[in-house]
């Protein structure tokens, strides 16, 4: 009651100041009081408890970033942290708002520095990557949702850690350019296979006996095993009498067998430990029912550079381990691991995350991101002279 009645009284105090001006004038300021009574209950603050209205967000996949992030968390052996895989994909999310001509005025949260993944710190991730598609109306969801991805992908790089777009792209989390060459067939000798078959494997017989083959992947499938083809040619070598081994593989983009050739050449011996995000997952050894016969043990050297990497490296590691090969050339690019692979969602699109890597059994090198490193440096315009140089040097000392 006392409510209403003071609410009266200002209403007629109102009433007798706005009689003073004529009847439009009073009409049009009653009209400005209305809107500014009505804009006053819009911005008041709140009472009673009520929260603020929620901060505007936009939409930047937040689904597809969710699971990377759980996935990156769970899978990656090198045991990145929260914060580490968040702040990579953030700062690419305001990088590319900004060079649309948009605003990355976005705090970046403190993460923590968790290994596994923290629901708390994704939930602050997902408030700032949602303010700041809201601020960046020109970025469809899409594309932040694909930056960030990516961010975080490169913040714990790996060559085996990369995403398929769904359209054909792929982001690769290590962006390096390799320098060196692919492998040139040495000038003389004799050609035990000329013609490259679907591996790309050439074989020749060089002056001093050394045997010289060279193939740019290790293929295995059901119609065609690389091991079986280099093997053959092994045979030929050796019926007409090789002295030496001389593998050059760069440029050699990998694939399955390594672990079935360096056996060919070792007894048992252990070659590479299997490393994973919680430990070790073992020791690879070589396979001594594998072994070849005396006439194949033989001198050996490898010819590695940048261009190559997985297969021929891990093939080269295992008998370096055992001092069994010759590395010459440069350092290889550093891809020994093996990936995992989880999808983003219903837009194609796939993440492939390095779940273990190696490490060499005997030596505890870690090649993984780090190369094989060589015996012999040598560049690619010099190194098959190198590598032959070292094979006949250890004949000639047999």
């Amino acid at each position: 009651m006392a409510g209403r009645a003071r609410d009266a009284l200002e209403g007629d105090r109102t009433r007798d100041a706005l009689s003073q001006y004529p009847h439009h004038v009073r009409r049009t300021l009653a009209l400005l009081a209305a809107l500014t009574l009505a804009v006053l209950a819009c911005t008041s603050a709140p009472t009673g408890g009520t929260s603020p209205a929620p901060q505007k967000t936009g939409d930047f996949k937040q689904a597809k970033l969710d699971i990377a992030y759980s996935f990156m968390s769970d899978a990656s052996v090198h045991n990145p942290t929260s914060k580490q895989l968040l702040v990579g994909a953030l700062e690419a999310m305001k990088k590319e708002a900004k060079s649309s001509g948009g605003s990355d005025d976005v705090a970046t949260p403190d993460f923590s520095s968790d290994t596994d993944m923290n629901g708390a710190d994704f939930k602050k991730f997902a408030a700032a990557a949602g303010a700041l598609a809201a601020k960046n109306p020109q970025l469809s969801a899409e594309r932040l949702g694909e930056v960030g991805v990516v961010g975080m992908i490169q913040a714990d790089p790996d060559c085996h850690t990369y995403y398929l777009d769904g359209k054909g792209g792929v982001k690769n989390s290590r962006n390096e350019t390799p320098s060196g060459s692919t492998p040139q067939v040495p000038s003389g000798g004799t050609f035990l296979q000329q013609q490259p078959d679907q591996a790309g494997l050439q074989a020749k017989m060089l002056d001093g006996g050394i045997a010289y083959l060279t193939w740019h992947a290790f293929e295995i499938n059901g119609t065609y095993r690389v091991t079986d083809a280099v093997k053959a040619v092994l045979d030929k070598a050796v019926a007409a009498g090789a002295k030496a081994w001389l593998f050059d593989l760069r440029a050699n983009v990998g694939g399955n067998g390594a672990d079935t050739m360096w056996s060919w050449f070792l007894n048992g011996e252990p070659t590479l430990k299997v490393a994973v995000k919680n430990g070790s997952a073992g020791t690879q050894t070589a396979n001594k029912d594998l072994r070849l016969g005396p006439a194949y043990q033989l001198p050996i050297a490898v010819i590695l550079n940048d261009r190559g990497g997985s297969a021929p490296e891990v093939f080269a590691a295992g008998l370096k381990e055992n001092k069994r090969a010759t590395i010459v050339g440069s350092k290889s690019t550093g891809c020994l691991g093996s990936t995992s692979s989880a999808p983003l969602g219903s837009d194609g699109s796939q993440l492939f995350v390095v779940q273990q890597e190696f490490v060499g059994a005997v030596t505890g090198t870690k090649y993984n991101n780090n190369g094989v490193p060589p015996d012999v440096a040598a560049d690619d315009a010099s190194a098959a002279a190198a590598a032959t140089k070292v094979l006949l040097d250890k004949i000639a000392g047999r």
